[in-house]
């Protein structure tokens, strides 16, 4: 009998030992443990799975600056992000203590995986109950599946489509093959799993973390512009947008708070947080843009220090995003204070460990998803409409500029990639990226950049200093798989194949550090 994570037999005694909803642990993915729709509840309310945690992607794309002085004066930062600043390879397959962001997926899957495959066992079940919880399954498996492909896979195209995808579990069996599908098999998996979803007979949103038909009608809009299928985009974001319970949220009614701060040198000033920042659990897993509450969350300690580049994206005295969420004084409360106006991003945060962003698909999102999907079928005027729409609620009421124009499809398309960095930075971003060097136009690619030290096993080399280049279509988009778990796995699970000239570095000079070598402690 083969090992695997997947499974998950020591996640499940934790969910027993949390929730009185489970009374067995199955063995061999064979005994009955659904008995109730109270336990199917009690696991789709489960808080762990509105979370997918992904500190490595996070710092991977072109809006995160850490630069080597920043790290200088911390003196510290986490393996997961410097792996990712860094593009590393070895050193995040080898994490210690394994890849939370892999195994927190695939434990949605296993979850996702016992109720499809035990529902039958659950008596008493109305037909609409049986319904509801089946959509709500196979949309937590896709979304999981989504997720850990865009993370672990190469982005969908022709050219890629017939290469590494995912294991697919589908069952709750320890004996489930663990080789790798193809990529085409494995969104094969995730539409027909959307497709299942749409099932649902919630017709609109009730409770966010339930799913609802508009919530699987955006994520299907997410998947086809993910997968070049334009018009299918379009229009599934279109019969989205006509949800009666996710609004756009109109950011000139946002309100700021001044809250005293203190730089490491004892300046005292204050920061101005914006109201979701303070936001509770509740208040963000209802948070009416959402149409499904689920959110990337970057743990403790990766810092969302925007790059040059990205603030340069905002009309800084116009774009109320820029305004809410790009914290002046905000560096100080990872310790660091004369860096220019020591900008930090936050949105949520105060109640919750780390900082969030949705991952859940929202009306913002299905706004830019539709307009582009329509700037590249020509539609330029109708694709512009929206883009405008969605701007009315983020440029500061009464200023010049809220409304773009486009000449050409071109201009259309380049101008709503933009309008998508600034709504979506950070993990979105990087997933755009990635999505963008495979799709029908090279003018939208995005070669990523940065300079920082050398790292070798997870061991940052203040003396010596690179220009990491990640080139377009680097093979480096797809993260290596966690080799724990490739050995786990008896080895049916293959490593992602990677050649010299996907990760690119030209050595620099370095800082100084501050330190005296001489100095005798």
């Amino acid at each position: 009998m083969k090992k695997t994570i997947f499974l998950c037999a020591a996640t499940l005694l934790t969910l027993v030992s949390c929730n009185d909803y489970l009374d067995t642990v199955p063995s061999r993915g064979d005994n009955e443990v659904l008995k109730s729709g109270e336990q199917i509840e009690a696991l789709f309310n489960n808080s762990d799975i509105f979370n997918s945690k992904v500190s490595f992607l996070a710092a991977s794309g072109d809006d995160i600056d850490l630069t080597m002085e920043m790290y200088n004066a911390m003196g510290y930062a986490t393996d997961a992000y410097i792996s990712g600043l860094t593009f590393s390879i070895d050193d995040i397959a080898n994490y210690q203590y394994g890849d939370t962001h892999w195994e927190s997926e695939y434990n949605k899957v296993f979850t996702a995986n016992l109720i499809i495959n035990e529902i039958d066992n659950v008596a008493n079940l109305s037909d609409t109950d049986r319904a509801q919880y089946l959509a709500q399954a196979h949309f937590m498996r896709a979304l999981a599946y989504w997720n850990l492909a865009q993370s672990y896979c190469m982005p969908y195209s022709a050219e890629t489509k017939d290469g590494l995808g995912l294991p697919l579990k589908q069952t709750t069996s320890y004996e489930e093959n663990l080789e790798r599908a193809t990529l085409q098999q494995t969104y094969d998996l995730i539409e027909a799993d959307l497709n299942e979803a749409l099932k649902s007979p919630k017709t609109d949103i009730d409770k966010r973390w339930w799913v609802s038909k508009p919530a699987a009608q955006a994520l299907l809009a997410r998947f086809y512009l993910f997968t070049q299928d334009y018009e299918k985009a379009a229009d599934m974001a279109r019969q989205a947008l006509q949800s009666g319970k996710a609004i756009l949220h109109d950011y000139n009614t946002l309100s700021r708070q001044e809250v005293p701060t203190m730089s490491p040198e004892g300046i005292e000033d204050v920061v101005m947080r914006s109201e979701f920042y303070t936001y509770s659990p509740n208040q963000m897993t209802d948070y009416k843009e959402m149409y499904y509450s689920q959110y990337f969350a970057a743990e403790s300690g990766i810092y969302l220090i925007p790059s040059a580049t990205l603030t340069a994206l905002y009309d800084q005295e116009n774009d109320l995003r820029y305004e809410q969420f790009f914290n002046k004084n905000g560096l100080w409360d990872a310790w660091l204070s004369g860096f220019g106006d020591d900008i930090m991003y936050r949105k949520f945060y105060h109640y919750i460990w780390g900082d969030y962003t949705p991952s859940g698909p929202t009306v913002p999102e299905m706004l830019l998803t539709q307009a582009e999907a329509l700037a590249r079928m020509n539609k330029v005027s109708e694709a512009m409409n929206l883009v405008n729409q969605l701007r009315k609620a983020r440029m500061r009421s009464g200023s010049d500029g809220v409304e773009l124009t486009a000449n050409n499809q071109q201009e259309a398309i380049l101008q709503i990639i933009d309008e998508r960095h600034r709504e979506m930075p950070f993990i979105m971003r990087w997933f755009d990226i990635r999505r963008l060097a495979f799709n029908e136009t090279a003018y939208d690619d995005v070669v990523v950049e940065r300079s920082f030290f050398s790292v070798e096993q997870n061991i940052v080399d203040t003396s010596k200093g690179y220009l990491y280049t990640l080139p377009v279509k680097s093979r480096r988009y797809a993260a290596p798989l966690p080799n724990k778990d490739i050995a786990r796995s008896g080895n049916q699970i293959i490593q992602n194949e990677y050649t010299a000239q996907d990760i690119q570095k030209k050595e620099i000079d370095v800082p100084d550090s501050g330190w005296n070598d001489d100095w005798n402690w």
